[in-house]
């Protein structure tokens, strides 16, 4: 929406190619979840494949809060010499 308002996009183009994007974004996901579940190495290990894609999408924020912690440490260190 911020791109499309510096660029002056009338409302209707945009709210056009919004409901393009959207229902795109949806079909390819939809599909991809479809043709991903149906392969039999994922059927078989669907519990592992579950918890993989939890570990997996959790990662960025503990990666983020660790990093964070450590710079502030590192800030607190250089403060005290």
């Amino acid at each position: 929406p911020f791109v499309a308002g510096v660029g002056a996009m009338s409302y209707a183009k945009f709210i056009v190619y919004n409901i393009i994007g959207g229902v795109a974004w949806a079909c390819v996901f939809l599909l991809g979840g479809y043709f991903f579940g149906n392969i039999p190495s994922v059927k078989e290990n669907f519990t592992i494949v579950i918890i993989a894609i939890i570990i997996i999408s959790v990662m960025p924020g503990f990666i983020a809060y660790f990093r964070q912690k450590y710079l502030d440490r590192q800030k607190s260190v250089k403060v005290d010499r």
